[in-house]
C-alpha cells in the first residue's frame, strides 16, 4: 500500500507528549532532591510507581512511541524535580491522562492496522483489474481510491479509521462489478468490432456512428460508478442488425474463445504438437472456428469447433501425450509396439472410446514388458529430448555435482551414439545416475534460497543446517541430496529471525547499566539458553524464547527504542546522502552532518535511544528545509551554464549571478529556508531566458537531422488535450501530417523550459565527465574502430523536485487485423494522469557532418561526388575513404540531443516515489 502519514504521532493528543519532552530541553534526568517532607516523597514514591506501571505497547506506530516515551520521561523529571507536594496533583493526574491516552491509541491502533489491511487490498483489487476498466470505471476506480487516501490521513480516532475500513472495503466490492462490466465491455467490443466488418456502405457507418456514440454514453455511466446503466447502453447496439440474435451468438463464441485462451490454449497446444495420434485431426480447428467466426459471420458452428477443441484438450488427454514423448520414434520399427501403439489409439481416440488414462495404463504395462526396448528408447531420449534439460541443469548446478554431471552426461551419448544399448556396459548403465542428478532441478530454487539466506547471514553456516545436503552432494548422493533439502531450507528460513533477536538481545546487553544484575542476569541466561536451542536443530523455538524474554516489561520498552531509532536512522541517513549529493557546498554539508552527528552520539555514546530518536526527528525537518533549497539550487547551476553555453549575453546573466552569490551564502550560514525562496526566485525569474535558448538548442539541433523534437513533444506548452491524442491515437503533438504516429505508453511534458534547459546541461556535464564534450565539431579517428571514441551518450537526470506530469495507458484498444480477428491496439482506451515526475532520460548522439559536393581522382579521375550525408562514423569512414583512397584521420561533425524526456515508469503517483530500482546511469 502507499506510504500514509503516521496518524497516531500526528494525533495532537499524543503530539503534545513529545512537544512536552521537547520543551524540557535538558537530556538528563535531575538527581534526585535531597530527603526532606515525608509526604513530599511519598507522593513522589508514589507518583514513581504509578509511572513504572505504564509501558509503551509495540503495536503503536514508531512515532507514537517515542511521542509517548517522551511524555513519560518529562514525567519523571517533574516527578524527581517536583518541590512541593502541590505540584503532584497534576502530576497524578497527567500520570493518568498518559495511561489512558495510551489504551485509546491502542484501540485507535488496531483499527488503523485494519483501515491499511482494507485500503491495500483495495489497491491490489484496482490493480488486478484496472487494465480491464474503459475510462470510465477506471476514473471512478481512481477517484474512490484517492478519496480513500486522503481520509486515511485525515484520520486520528478509531471511528476515522473505522470508517476508511468500510469505505476501502466497499471499493474492493466496486471494483469487482467494475471488472464483471470490464469483462462484458471488452467482449462487446471484440464482438461489435466483428459483425461491423460484415457490413458495407451506409449501414455500416451508422453501425460505427452509433457503436462509438454508445462507448461515449456508457463511459459516462461507468464513470458515476453506474455499470448496470453502462451495459444496458452498449446491449441497444444489436438495433443495428438484421437479426438482433447475431449479437448474442458472437458474444457467445468471444466470451468462449477468452475462456479458451485463458484457461486450455497452452494445454491444447502440447497436445497438438505430441504422438497422440489424432491430434493431427484436431490442429485446424482453432483457426477454422476463427474463420468461420471472422470471415463468415457463422458464430454458432465456430463456437462448436471451439467447444470440440476444449474438450478434446482434456487434462487427461494431456498426460497421455506428455507420457508418449518418452517414447522414442526408433520404437516404431517393433511390430509389438506398432500394436500397442494402435490399441492405445483406438481406446483414447476422441470421437470413440475416449479413454486417455486408460490408454496410458496400457502401454505402462507394454513398456513393463519390453525393457530392453526401452532402455534403447531411454537413451536415445535422454540425447534428443532431455538436450535442452541438460542445458538447462548445466546452468545452475555448481561443483561438484556440475563435473559430475557433464561426465556422466558425455559418457552416456558416446555410447548411445555408437549405439550400444546394453544394459550393464553400455548406454542404459548411467540411466539411474541421470535420472538422480536430473532430480536436482526440482530442488534449484530451494538451493538458491538457502545460498542467499546464508551469504545474508554467514553466521547461520556455523549451525551446520545446510551440511546433511552439502555431504550428500559430495558423496555424489542425489536423491539422498535432493530429499534433504526441504528440512535444510526450513531451518534456514528461521536462522534470519532468530539471529535478529540474538543480536537485538546482545545489544541490550551492551547497553544495560553495569549495576543492573537484576535485568543483566536473566537476559544472558535467556540467550545462552536460546543459543543451545538453536544449535539443538529449532531456531524458531530458539527466537520466540528469546523474543518472549525481551518482551518483558523490563526490557522492550528499550528493545523498542532501539528497534525504533535504527529504522528511523535507516530512512533518515537514506535521505541525509541524497541531499548531499545535490548539495555539494561544505559548509551547508558540515551543517547537516553535526545535526546528524547530534543524534547518532546521543545513540551510539549515551545509549538513549529514545532521544536519539526524537533527534532524528529533529534532523529530518532540517533534510526537508535542505533538499528543495539543494535541487532548486542544483538545477539552477545547470541552467546558468547552459545559458552559457548557448552564448547569452554576458550582461544579461551577470545579475542572476550575484543573486545567486547572495543565495550561496544563506545556504552556508546556513538559512536553508532563505536560500530555497532566493534561489527559487532566480529559477523563476530565468524562464525567458531559458525558454529562449531552449528554443535555440532545439532549433539548432533539429537541422538536418532527427533530433530537435524534444520540446514540441515534451516542452511545457504542449498541452494535457495533445498528451492524451498521442496514447489514444498514437499522433504526437509535433505531428507534420495527420497520418505520422509515434505510439507510446506514457505520454509526458516537463512543467517548465527551466527543468528542461537544467536537464540538457546537467547531462551534457556528466558526458564530460565521460570524456564527451558536446560543443565539439569533429572527433579524432585512427586505428581499430573499436577504440574510437563513443558516439553515443545517455543518462538519467535526477532532478530531486517535480519537474512533469504524464499520462500512462492502461486498456488497448481494440483493432482487426488483416484476418479480420480483433487483436490489441498500440494506442489505449484508458489512462491514468501522474504528477510530480522527477527524472528525465536525456539522449546525445554524434551525427557526421555531411561529405561535400566535390571532385576527386577516386574511383576514377576525375569523378564527381554529389553532398551525401553518413549514418554514423563508420558510414562517414568507407565515403570518405571510397572518395580519397585513405581513410581520415578526423571526422567533422557534431553532438545533438536526440532524446529528452521525462520517465514514468516505475512511478507510485501516490508516495511521489520511483519504485524501481535506480538506473546506473543516473545523476547525480
Amino acid at each position: 500500500m502507499a506510504n500514509t502519514p503516521d496518524p497516531l504521532a500526528n494525533n495532537p493528543a499524543i503530539r503534545q507528549w513529545a512537544e512536552r519532552f521537547y520543551a524540557i530541553k535538558a537530556w538528563t534526568m535531575p538527581d534526585p532532591p535531597d530527603a526532606g517532607d515525608e509526604e513530599l516523597e511519598n507522593r513522589r514514591k508514589a507518583a514513581l510507581a504509578e509511572l513504572a506501571k505504564i509501558s509503551i505497547p509495540a503495536a503503536l506506530s514508531s512515532g507514537a512511541r517515542r511521542s509517548l516515551a517522551g511524555g513519560r520521561k518529562a514525567l519523571k523529571k517533574e516527578i524527581l524535580g517536583a518541590g512541593g507536594v502541590d505540584a503532584f496533583d497534576q502530576i497524578d493526574s497527567d500520570i493518568q491522562e498518559l495511561s489512558t491516552q495510551i489504551a485509546a491509541q491502542l484501540a485507535t491502533a488496531a483499527a488503523r492496522d485494519k483501515a491499511q489491511a482494507a485500503l491495500a487490498a483495495a489497491e491490489a483489487k484496482f490493480a488486478a483489474v484496472r487494465d480491464t476498466l474503459d475510462q470510465g470505471a477506471f476514473t471512478y476506480l481512481e477517484g474512490l481510491i484517492k478519496a480513500a487516501h486522503k481520509a486515511m490521513a485525515a484520520a486520528v480516532s478509531a471511528s476515522d479509521f473505522e470508517a476508511v475500513e468500510a469505505q476501502a472495503k466497499d471499493i474492493t466490492a466496486k471494483a469487482e462489478a467494475a471488472n464483471t462490466y470490464g469483462l462484458y465491455f471488452d467482449n462487446w467490443t471484440r464482438s461489435t468490432l466483428s459483425l461491423i466488418a460484415a457490413m458495407s456502405g451506409g449501414a455500416k457507418n451508422t453501425a460505427e456512428a452509433d457503436r462509438g456514440a454508445r462507448m461515449k454514453t456508457a463511459a459516462g455511466h461507468s464513470k458515476a460508478g453506474d455499470f448496470g446503466a453502462a451495459q444496458t447502453a452498449l446491449e441497444g447496439w444489436k438495433a443495428n442488425l438484421g437479426d438482433e440474435g447475431d449479437m448474442a451468438k458472437a458474444l457467445s463464441f468471444d466470451a468462449l474463445l477468452a475462456d479458451y485462451m485463458a484457461n486450455t490454449h497452452d494445454r491444447c497446444d502440447f497436445i497438438l504438437s505430441s504422438m497422440v495420434p489424432d491430434a493431427k485431426d484436431y490442429r485446424n480447428h482453432l483457426k477454422n472456428a476463427k474463420k468461420k467466426a471472422y470471415k463468415e459471420q457463422k458464430f454458432t458452428e465456430a463456437e462448436a469447433l471451439l467447444q470440440e477443441l476444449i474438450n478434446y484438450s482434456s487434462p487427461d488427454r494431456s498426460a497421455l501425450a506428455r507420457y508418449m514423448r518418452t517414447f522414442d520414434a526408433s520404437l516404431k520399427a517393433d511390430k509389438g509396439f506398432r500394436d500397442a501403439l494402435a490399441a492405445a489409439d483406438a481406446k483414447q481416440k476422441f470421437k470413440g472410446t475416449n479413454n486417455p488414462a486408460g490408454a496410458m495404463a496400457d502401454l505402462k504395462v507394454w513398456e513393463k514388458a519390453n525393457r530392453v526396448l526401452m532402455r534403447q528408447s531411454r537413451s536415445k531420449q535422454i540425447v534428443k529430448a532431455l538436450e535442452k534439460k541438460y542445458e538447462a541443469l548445466k546452468k545452475v548446478l555448481a561443483e561438484p555435482e556440475l563435473s559430475d554431471l557433464t561426465a556422466t552426461w558425455d559418457a552416456h551419448k558416446v555410447l548411445a551414439d555408437a549405439g550400444n544399448f546394453d544394459k550393464d556396459a553400455g548406454a542404459p548403465q548411467y540411466h539411474v545416475k541421470l535420472n538422480a542428478l536430473f532430480q536436482l532441478m526440482k530442488v534449484v530454487d530451494e538451493r538458491r534460497e538457502m545460498a542467499q539466506i546464508l551469504g545474508q547471514y554467514p553466521a547461520a553456516s556455523g549451525y551446520d543446517f545446510q551440511k546433511p545436503v552439502s555431504d550428500a552432494l559430495a558423496a555424489q548422493k542425489y536423491p539422498e541430496a535432493v530429499a534433504a533439502v526441504p528440512g535444510a531450507l526450513a531451518l534456514l528460513r528461521a536462522m534470519p529471525a532468530y539471529l535478529d533477536t540474538r543480536q537485538a538481545a546482545q545489544d541490550l546487553l551492551a547497553v544495560l547499566p553495569g549495576d543492573a544484575d537484576e535485568l543483566t542476569g536473566p537476559l544472558d541466561a535467556a540467550v545462552k539458553a536460546a543459543e543451545a536451542t538453536a544449535r539443538g536443530g529449532d531456531p524458531a523455538k530458539a527466537a520466540s524464547d528469546l523474543q518472549a524474554v525481551l518482551d518483558g516489561a523490563d526490557y522492550m520498552d528499550l528493545v523498542l527504542a532501539m528497534a525504533d531509532y535504527r529504522a528511523k536512522l535507516a530512512k533518515v541517513q537514506k535521505e541525509h546522502n541524497r541531499t548531499k549529493k545535490y548539495l555539494k557546498l561544505a559548509p551547508a554539508e558540515d551543517a547537516l552532518d553535526a545535526s546528524l552527528k547530534t543524534a547518532t552520539d546521543r545513540a551510539d555514546n549515551d545509549k538513549e535511544y529514545g532521544d536519539a530518536f526524537l533527534l532524528l526527528d529533529t534532523h529530518q525537518k532540517l533534510l526537508q528545509q535542505a533538499k528543495p533549497m539543494a535541487t532548486a539550487r542544483f538545477q539552477v547551476q545547470g541552467i546558468l551554464k547552459a545559458l552559457e553555453r548557448a552564448g547569452t549575453e554576458a550582461g544579461k546573466l551577470t545579475p542572476f549571478k550575484e543573486r545567486v552569490a547572495a543565495a550561496e551564502e544563506e545556504a552556508k550560514k546556513p538559512d536553508f529556508p532563505k536560500a530555497k525562496t532566493a534561489f527559487d526566485g532566480i529559477r523563476t525569474d530565468l524562464q525567458a531566458l531559458c525558454k529562449e535558448a531552449a528554443e535555440g538548442c532545439e532549433a539548432k539541433d533539429g537541422v538536418d537531422s532527427n533530433a530537435g523534437h524534444s520540446l514540441d513533444r515534451h516542452g511545457p506548452d504542449v498541452s494535457d488535450e495533445d498528451l492524451i491524442q498521442r496514447l489514444k491515437t498514437g499522433k504526437p503533438p509535433n505531428a507534420k501530417t495527420e497520418d505520422e504516429r509515434s505510439y507510446t505508453g506514457a505520454s509526458s511534458k516537463f512543467h517548465s523550459p527551466q527543468d528542461w534547459l537544467a536537464g540538457r546541461e546537467l547531462a551534457a556535464q556528466a558526458a564530460s565527465g565521460k570524456g564527451i564534450n558536446i560543443d565539439d565539431t569533429k572527433m579524432d579517428v585512427s586505428g581499430d574502430p573499436l577504440d574510437w571514441p563513443e558516439e553515443n551518450f545517455d543518462c538519467t537526470v535526477e532532478h530531486g523536485r517535480p519537474i512533469d506530469k504524464a499520462f500512462v495507458g492502461h486498456k488497448k484498444h481494440v483493432r482487426l487485423d488483416d484476418n479480420g480477428e480483433p487483436i490489441p491496439d498500440k494506442t489505449y482506451e484508458s489512462f491514468e494522469e501522474i504528477e510530480g515526475l522527477t527524472r528525465a532520460y536525456v539522449n546525445f548522439i554524434w551525427e557526421p557532418a555531411k561529405l561535400p559536393a566535390e571532385t576527386t581522382p577516386f574511383p576514377a579521375d576525375p569523378t564527381d561526388h554529389p553532398e551525401e550525408k553518413a549514418q554514423d562514423n563508420a558510414d562517414y569512414f568507407e565515403k570518405y575513404k571510397a572518395r580519397h583512397n585513405t581513410a581520415p584521420s578526423e571526422i567533422p561533425g557534431r553532438w545533438v540531443m536526440m532524446q529528452q524526456y521525462p520517465v514514468a515508469d516505475g512511478w507510485d503517483n501516490e508516495t511521489k516515489t520511483y519504485t524501481n530500482a535506480n538506473p546506473g546511469n543516473m545523476i547525480p
